[in-house]
């Protein structure tokens, strides 16, 4: 791990953990430490850097979008509203954690081309293979490349054949079959077959290194956009103050102050174009578009002209045959008559004629005096004759003439002409062309669609060979024969013309005219030179991607734009009037302040993905078949030739059949083991050690020999109890309740697998997946007629066996993990004695209930069963209650008793008390005391009736009616007691 990305992490961390102290504040849980909001702590822990980042600018006469936030967060502070600041910063925090994942996304882009670079390679030295570290290859070393490894420097192939897959360098999803004499890149997969590369650029000079160094470059280029953006940004300070000034001037309200401060921060326009164009660029690295830098992007999205080299850009810069004009033999016999002339010549023409007539199978006859004449052609003496094969010049020095017509043909075809003679007799010509560059047609068309009006040709090459290659691609402007300095200068005229120029080329002679243009790009298989005057390094070797960069930098320039207008303008002027009227307080306004700028990097994100262009891999792949022309002849031919005809030809051509067949058998022995796969053969129903590894190998040919492929790390899986199938694309989805049989779908019961007898005698459905792989591919394969029904068959054994050991409710709950790794130890045991060659990975209980033919009966166990619990429970219940109740009851009644035993206790001693007193007071008192107790006795007896007292020494003298108690006498008169009574009518009695 680079510490790149240990700092990325240890931020990523640093902000989780500042979130989770202030989710703790929010929710009052962590308040406060020694008396301080914690909020006012987090908002200087996660502001500390932009604190600082803010001050450092000040010192530097700078003024930056931190300086607006810290003073919104030191106003916040001010009025209390420590939450709404430390949010402020915390959101500030998640804003750059997105913005770096933004631009990870991209640098995940230089990664993955770094990680393509392997750390070894395989030196040969004298015949050895050593290891060694490929930063330690040079030039002309030969390294060993084996089937699945990437080649670790560039070179050429010197011997063997391979599909190399190069979508790390130039983003072609389909390999490339490579032969002895290619070239190959660092970092690119080699398919199948080994490989000899000698090393022709290592170290930092690998098109893998330059690619990384151009996309670093990349990123540390600013367009004018960014830059306009930054001049906006310093216009942001004085706009936030005076907003706020204002809110409070006319609302008196700190909070809203505080709220439009906080809103109006400039922090999604600082990042509306960077992230923007970062986006951009990876987008168009992981395509194969490696980008100098934002504004060149910004340029190609004006370009309204693009100029074309021809060779090596809208060509291969590889010659191959368009036409054969025999005169007075046939083609072959005109190829062969060539190909024996040029043998000795190393021209490019004359490798392309040699190779032809190799790839016909001709029998080119054999030379003498054979001799190379430089700018001419070549001789040579075949019999008692001199062929000679060159231009016109050459014929006509040796007395060859009238080959005007070859001629001109080869000029409206716009492709050069190499004259063939035998002797002074003029036999033919062989017409050769560079090979158009593949999607170049398709480029050129959607120009159209994306307001590139004007498109042009620029080539040192003859104009007829230049305007003919225009007119086969559609490039309606074309300017030939001309010198590099001719080229810059066209380019300098149509930029003074008021166009934005585009320039695509590859070779030396394009790089002034490449510096000059708005736009350089420089395509696959440019000069060095060529590529460091590029502003755009176009790595895929079809041109069909072309349109994409272009594509892609208009809508780069778009999303910067929406970004700048719609987020960061139309978004904070909402929320600035929001926040100013009161509908948004501080903590809404620093929430809706960082949606804005996450809304500028989801949006610019977008850029990441590019959309396909042309027609498939699959469709192209198809175009460029030979098979569907070779399907259509064979149907003519067999409609226009009889039966007899044909037997008659097969008969007259029997030895050319035979050898063709020889050939066919003796190459049916050369096979091809793909990485995943390892390859057994069988010799006359006996296997043959050892297996066969990925790679190209060779066998017997059948029925000698006979190969058998196997995948023994593919995970295989046997089910149990069911099969998944093939679902029509409107069948009933699958059904897995049990009261419903498992309907149409991919489900398909098997209830002889799945219905079984647990250890306590219940009646279940058991559904199994058992993954495994292969350990041992030969006893798999020759031990048993069908490993699947092997493995499946084991499996049953096992599952069966634990299910009759284990009851119900375990495996329906909690003992299902226990069955499943008892399962699978036993499984594996059986397997290993049966010599299956099998490592079982897991078994997996799936569906697991009742039988569905007892699923009613289940029901009702199982409903008396919850009615039993619910009686019992009932019962519980109500026996609980009633127990509480009595002992309630008992617990009052004891307590009312004791109560009543206290009160009776209390009342005896009360009376005995009171009698005490009283026979006390009778002997002190005996007269008085007597009669007191025989007026209390009297009112006892008599409650509630008037009474008279009559004093017996005045007899009837003195009458006193008893009202309310004993009244103290007057003096001299006796005393009379009287007892209250309730109030009714006097009565008098005498």
């Amino acid at each position: 791990m680079d510490e790149e990305r240990r700092e990325r992490i240890r931020y990523y961390a640093f902000a989780a953990f500042v979130g989770v102290l202030l989710l703790l504040n929010f929710t009052d849980i962590f308040k406060t430490v020694f008396g301080i909001d914690t909020a006012a702590i987090i908002t200087l822990l996660a502001g500390y850097k932009t604190f600082n980042n803010s001050v450092q600018a000040l010192l530097e006469k700078r003024i930056s979008a931190d300086l607006a936030l810290c003073i919104a967060v030191i106003a916040a502070l001010s009025v209390g509203e420590y939450l709404a600041a430390a949010e402020a910063m915390f959101i500030i925090l998640v804003g750059e954690g997105l913005e770096s994942y933004a631009a990870g996304r991209t640098e995940a882009a230089i990664q993955r081309f770094v990680q393509q670079l392997p750390r070894v390679a395989r030196l040969l030295r004298d015949g050895e293979e050593t290891e060694v570290e490929a930063a330690s290859l040079a030039p002309g070393d030969m390294i060993l490349v084996r089937a699945g490894e990437r080649i670790a420097a560039d070179g050429v192939i010197d011997t063997g054949a391979s599909s190399i897959d190069e979508s790390s360098i130039t983003g072609e999803s389909l390999p490339r079959d490579k032969q002895p004499g290619d070239e190959v890149f660092s970092g690119t997969l080699n398919g199948n077959g080994l490989l000899r590369v000698r090393v022709s650029r290592a170290g930092s000079d690998t098109t893998l290194a330059r690619v990384i160094a151009l996309v670093q470059e990349a990123k540390q280029r600013q367009s004018p956009v960014e830059r306009r953006a930054d001049r906006y940004a310093k216009y942001f300070l004085p706009a936030l103050l005076l907003s706020g000034a204002l809110t409070f001037y006319f609302t008196r309200d700190w909070l809203r102050t505080v709220a439009v401060l906080i809103v109006a921060c400039p922090c999604a326009l600082i990042l509306a174009t960077p992230v923007a164009m970062v986006a951009a660029i990876g987008g168009l690295a992981r395509r194969g578009i490696l980008v100098r830098g934002g504004n060149v992007l910004e340029q190609a999205a004006k370009v309204d002209t693009v100029v074309f080299d021809k060779t090596g850009t809208v060509t291969e810069g590889q010659f191959e045959i368009v036409k054969v004009l025999p005169l007075s033999c046939t083609e072959d016999e005109l190829i062969a008559l060539a190909a024996a002339a040029e043998r000795g010549s190393d021209h490019v023409l004359a490798r392309v004629i040699t190779a032809e007539a190799a790839s016909r199978n001709l029998a080119v006859p054999d030379a003498e005096d054979a001799s190379v004449l430089p700018g001419r052609g070549a001789q040579c003496r075949v019999g008692g004759s001199i062929i000679r094969a060159g231009n016109a010049a050459f014929l006509s020095e040796n007395g060859v003439h009238h080959a005007e017509h070859l001629l001109e043909e080869a000029d409206r075809m716009g492709a050069t002409a190499v004259l063939v003679a035998e002797g002074g007799r003029l036999c033919g010509a062989i017409l050769l062309r560079d090979r158009v560059r593949g999607g170049v047609r398709e480029a050129i068309a959607a120009f159209d669609g994306l307001e590139i009006s004007h498109v042009v040709m620029l080539t040192g090459d003859r104009r007829r060979a230049a305007e003919a290659i225009a007119r086969e691609i559609g490039i309606p402007n074309v300017e030939a024969e001309l010198l590099p300095e001719q080229k810059l200068d066209r380019v300098r005229q149509l930029a003074a013309q008021a166009r934005v120029v585009a320039m695509v080329g590859d070779g030396i002679n394009d790089a002034p005219a490449l510096a000059a243009a708005s736009v350089g790009i420089a395509v696959s298989g440019a000069s060095d030179i060529t590529a460091e005057a590029a502003d755009v390094v176009y790595l895929p070797r079809s041109l069909e991607k072309l349109p994409i960069f272009f594509k892609v930098s208009k809508a780069a320039v778009n999303t910067a734009w929406q970004n700048i207008f719609l987020f960061a303008g139309l978004v904070n002027a909402v929320a600035v009037v929001l926040c100013a009227t009161g509908k948004l307080g501080p903590m809404g306004a620093a929430f809706t302040h960082q949606v804005s700028s996450l809304c500028v990097m989801l949006n610019s994100l977008r850029l990441l993905r590019i959309e396909r262009s042309g027609p498939s891999r699959w469709s192209a792949l198809l175009a460029k078949s030979p098979l569907p022309a070779l399907w259509e002849r064979l149907r003519e031919s067999a409609g226009s030739v009889g039966w007899p005809d044909i037997l008659e030809h097969a008969i007259a051509r029997r030895r050319q059949i035979v050898w063709a067949a020889a050939a066919l058998a003796a190459l049916n022995g050369v096979y091809m083991i793909g990485p995943e796969e390892t390859g057994i053969i069988v010799r006359f129903g006996r296997k043959v050690p050892p297996n066969s590894e990925p790679g190209l190998h060779y066998k017997l040919p059948w029925p000698i020999e006979r190969l058998v492929r196997t995948q023994p790390h593919r995970v295989r899986v046997v089910e149990i109890g069911f099969r998944s199938v093939s679902a029509a694309a409107d069948a009933e989805p699958a059904s897995y309740e049990w009261n419903v049989q498992h309907r149409a779908g991919r489900f398909q019961r098997k209830p002889e697998e799945a219905l079984m007898l647990t250890g306590d005698q219940n009646l279940i459905e058991l559904n199994a997946v058992i993954h495994y792989r292969l350990v041992r591919p030969e006893d798999f394969l020759f031990r048993q007629m069908d490993g699947d029904s092997t493995v499946r068959a084991a499996a049953e054994s096992v599952v069966q066996s634990i299910a009759t050991s284990t009851p119900l409710d375990a495996i329906l709950t909690v003992g299902r993990q226990a069955i499943e790794q008892r399962a699978h130890t036993e499984l594996q045991k059986r397997l290993d004695k049966y010599q299956t060659g099998i490592a079982v990975l897991r078994v997996k209980l799936e569906d697991v209930h009742p039988s569905l033919e007892v699923v009613d009966a289940f029901r009702d166990v199982s409903g008396a069963f919850e009615e039993k619990n619910r009686l019992v429970n009932e019962a519980e219940g109500y026996r609980n209650e009633q127990v509480a109740l009595a002992r309630g009851n008992g617990q009052a009644r004891l307590r009312n008793a004791e109560a009543y035993t206290l009160g009776r206790k209390n009342r005896a001693e009360g009376d005995a008390s009171r009698f005490i007193l009283a026979e006390q007071a009778y002997r002190g008192s005996p007269g008085p005391t007597e009669t007191r107790l025989y007026l209390e006795g009297i009112e006892q007896v008599l409650p509630g009736k008037r009474k008279m007292i009559i004093d017996s020494g005045k007899g009837r003298r003195h009458l006193l009616l008893m009202e309310d108690g004993v009244e103290v006498p007057q003096p001299g008169l006796p005393a009379i007691i009287q007892t209250p009574v309730p109030s009714r009518p006097r009565e008098e009695s005498e």
